[in-house]
């Protein structure tokens, strides 16, 4: 017992103990070493009793419902909760009764076999000559260098996509991706091979290690920009796969009215999707303006620099629309330019059916300008041309100008590498070299770089919206002729739509009308103004100018089905001469009195005088 108290007393004689522990200072550290060692005793037993009973390690719910009556009993739990692995051996363990698989392949959502994808990386590891031939700089340009392109992302996507299927897998619980990076290992220690190779062990493990290398290579040759900031192009593309809906803005300090005022609108009308201002340095947004962008809901401002390496080339303008839809936080994608504007919620461009069918939707541009592209298509575009390539605006010399990217929708998990060559159409390929012409020498800006970069990757998964293009504003050169009624036809008042209405006392043209305006307007499906582009004010260049007035809209078709004639004139002002002429209606006015009233009330419309009496708006949202 003394050896308890201290080993050192041993030494002592009993009269020497006696004098020790007779001491009240003495006594008192006898009495806090007895209860130390009670208590370490205590602790062990404890310990050892639940080492031993297993059914103690876990938490009930707490709650217990008694079927015979409705007395609830409390269970209070004084054990440690289940271990996390325990927790997953059970899950696993219920999969395994269901039958379900526990992982899944994450482009065709089949049970994931690594022997199988295994199998198919180590077939396709390529020799030398595919290797050299396909890992070489590009030092073409010009349309020569457009062709090179189109045949290596296409060749690339056929090695991307073995290589995926078979590092990254999503499970039977949860809509995530997960990249597994161990199958080195799984080589080295397999028992048997012959599941995945007819050769031995040490060459399916060359051959998985020169695979990666050629990957590697080629990645870097084709889209080296995105690295520091994502370590490879698989990771970056796992994280898109559940990453749900959002809408992207690329703005400036000096369209940064327009988008407030855009997004002011889209939560008038219901939309509830994130928004992610995408911006190109402090230069390009200002800390103050993204600190007051920040302030409507759900609306974050990010920094494009921060994620593109343009060494040797610079991100700017244009440029940065293409990689701010792609490097965005979301999945499935609707890009705006900062002065589009929606007479409804943007979020049912998610439901257009050209959409759900291809997850790729883009909008068709004015007939204006025939030129006939086809001999420049046929020079790019690797073999055979597809079909929709040859239906086409270019192909048939209809327009020069095929595509409006002021909207895309995109799904960039679906369009990824397509996605990823239309944002390098925009950058290293932007500008002319010594080695040829750039991209922007054949076409105007970024707007064509979406299809032609679906179409060089071999993807032709995309679809133009069918409505037509169109013009918005008043009528330019129509005097008063009063029309005759014809009683006997008349209807009655009640009877008549607003359109007929609104149209009943305008005067009658003596030629076709002529709408004149700077914005472009996109009709849906039906034929009713969706979208338009251009701001709201006569010239969106000048603070001062004044709000356009809308009373009448039309598309670009003409009844005979003949396209209409467009005049382009300075300041973005174009005039439609045609003859479908309508007016809009209720809805449709008061989404643009919204519209207006949310651009003064934020500040877009400060040096524009608003009108003293100003109709009380009723927007019907």
């Amino acid at each position: 017992m003394t050896g308890l108290l201290s080993p050192h007393l041993e030494k002592f004689d009993p009269e020497s103990i006696s004098n020790y522990v007779s001491s009240p200072s003495r006594c008192l550290k006898i009495v806090k070493g007895l209860v130390f060692t009670g208590c370490a005793l205590f602790c062990y037993l404890l310990y050892t009793s639940v080492a031993t009973h297993p059914e103690w390690n876990y938490v009930s719910s707490g709650l217990s419902t008694n079927t015979t009556n409705t007395t609830t009993s409390i269970t209070t739990p004084t054990i440690p909760i289940k271990s996390t692995t325990d927790i997953k051996a059970e899950i696993i363990g219920s999969l395994h009764k269901t039958g379900k698989p526990l992982y899944y392949t994450i482009h065709t959502n089949q049970p994931y076999d690594i022997d199988l994808a295994l199998r198919a990386v180590l077939h396709l590891s390529p020799d030398e000559v595919y290797n050299k031939a396909l890992t070489q700089p590009i030092k073409s340009g010009g349309e020569e260098k457009l062709r090179e392109l189109g045949l290596r992302v296409r060749m690339f996507k056929k090695y991307f996509d073995a290589w995926e299927a078979l590092h990254v897998v999503t499970d039977g619980l949860s809509n995530t991706a997960f990249i597994r990076d161990d199958i080195l290992r799984y080589i080295r220690d397999a028992k048997d091979i012959s599941a995945f190779t007819a050769g031995t062990r040490l060459e399916a493990m060359h051959a998985y290690e020169t695979y990666r290398t050629f990957l590697s290579s080629m990645s870097t040759i084709l889209f080296p920009w995105t690295t520091p900031y994502f370590s490879d192009h698989m990771t970056l593309h796992g994280h898109m796969y559940n990453a749900g809906r959002g809408i992207v803005i690329s703005g400036s300090n000096d369209q940064a009215p327009y988008i407030k005022t855009a997004i002011s609108s889209f939560r008038a009308m219901g939309c509830t999707l994130p928004v992610e201002i995408m911006y190109l340095g402090d230069d390009d947004l200002s800390e103050d303006t993204r600190a007051e962008l920040e302030t409507i809901s759900d609306v974050i401002t990010r920094d494009i620099e921060q994620m593109v390496n343009d060494q040797g080339w610079e991100l700017k303008g244009w440029a940065g629309k293409a990689f701010a839809a792609f490097l965005s936080s979301f999945r499935e994608v609707i890009l705006l330019d900062a002065d589009v504007l929606f007479f409804d919620n943007p979020e049912l461009m998610f439901e257009e059916p050209g959409y759900v069918d291809t997850g790729a939707l883009f909008f068709r541009d004015r007939v204006v300008f025939p030129q006939d592209k086809k001999s420049f298509l046929r020079k790019i575009l690797p073999k055979p041309v597809s079909g929709k390539a040859r239906q086409s605006r270019w192909w048939s010399g209809e327009s020069g100008e095929y595509q409006e990217s002021g909207v895309v929708v995109v799904d960039k998990w679906r369009h990824f590498l397509s996605v990823f060559l239309t944002a390098r159409l925009n950058g290293p390929d932007r500008d002319d070299s010594d080695a040829g012409k750039g991209t922007y020498s054949f076409w105007w800006g970024d707007k064509e770089t979406w299809w032609i970069g679906f179409e060089l990757a071999g993807d032709t998964d995309y679809h133009f919206h069918q409505g037509e293009a169109g013009n918005m504003g008043t009528v330019s050169n129509i005097e008063p002729i009063e029309k005759p009624k014809d009683k006997g036809e008349e209807k009655k008042e009640e009877e008549k739509t607003d359109e007929e209405l609104n149209l009943q006392n305008q005067p009658e043209p003596k030629e076709k009308p002529i709408l004149c305006s700077p914005q472009l307007l996109h009709l849906s499906l039906s034929g009713r103004p969706m979208w338009f582009n251009g701001w709201i004010q006569q010239n969106k260049h000048e603070a001062a100018s004044k709000v356009s007035t809308f009373e009448f809209y039309m598309g670009e078709k003409k009844k005979d089905g003949e396209w209409a004639e467009w005049g382009i004139g300075a300041d973005n002002m174009c005039c439609l001469k045609s003859d479908g002429l309508k007016a809009f209606d209720e809805k449709e006015l008061n989404a643009l009195k919204m519209i207006e009233n949310i651009a003064y009330e934020s500040g877009a419309l400060d040096q524009v005088k608003k009108p003293e009496k100003d109709a009380e708006n009723e927007t019907g949202y």
